[in-house]
């Protein structure tokens, strides 16, 4: 299962299995786009946009997108917890929808 919860003004996607959470920020690295609507297949989301595929235990690409553009660190960015506050293991940004910026 994952939901989307927000962390310091970003939103967070959590998945669980096997009683792990694993958390990522919920946004595509291929250009920022936000990956709520994404398509939950096992243990893998797929982009809505480009479909690029990440592994949602390890936030690894699996499938590199369907775009011209290359996805430069293609990597989802791993949300950890210290002391109660939440660290993030890459630059976190807010992902935005085409044209909204």
């Amino acid at each position: 299962m994952v939901k989307i919860i927000t962390i310091g003004g970003y939103p967070v996607l959590v998945y669980e299995k096997d009683g792990v959470k694993y958390y990522w920020l919920a946004g595509c690295p291929h250009k920022k786009r936000p990956l709520s609507e994404g398509k939950v297949l096992e243990d893998k989301i797929e982009c809505p946009f480009h479909h690029a595929v990440f592994s949602l235990i390890t936030g690894e690409v699996v499938k590199e997108p369907q775009s011209k553009t290359p996805c430069v660190n293609c990597k989802l960015i791993k949300v950890t917890f210290e002391g109660g506050r939440a660290k993030f293991g890459g630059e976190p940004f807010i992902p935005e929808l085409p044209g909204k910026k």
